[in-house]
Order: C-alpha cells, then sequence, then structure tokens
C-alpha cells in the first residue's frame, strides 16, 4: 500500500523555508491553504508521512 503526496509551496515563515518546496497528501495542502505543484506526484509508504500528512523523506520510515 501506498500514499501519494504531492509537492506544494508557501511562503516561508521569518525566512525559514524548510517548508517552501515540500511533500504532503493533498487533504494536507487543501486544509492548510497551500499550493500543490502540478506533476509532482509521488507514491510513498505510509510510514514516510505524518499523522498530519506531511511527507517526511525516505530516511523517516519506522525502523523495527
Amino acid at each position: 500500500m501506498t500514499v501519494k503526496v504531492y509537492r506544494f509551496t508557501q511562503h516561508p515563515v521569518e525566512g525559514d523555508e524548510t517548508l517552501a518546496h515540500s511533500y504532503a497528501t493533498m487533504e494536507f495542502i487543501l486544509l492548510n491553504k497551500l499550493t500543490a505543484v502540478p506533476d509532482s506526484e509521488m507514491d510513498v509508504d505510509p510510514s514516510h508521512v505524518d499523522e498530519e500528512g506531511r511527507y517526511l523523506g525516505l530516511d523517516s520510515g519506522k525502523h523495527a
């Protein structure tokens, strides 16, 4: 099973660009009124997405 995440953009908060170009589920993007980047869909393992729907990266899986 995979989860679809999409790249989104937002204005950096006080110079913090860590969330300026990130990936998240469409639900997270819509809920937070962000802008999805066209053609940026990616299938990821659910363990790489936090409870709110943000993609955490490939090294974020829950290790056994």
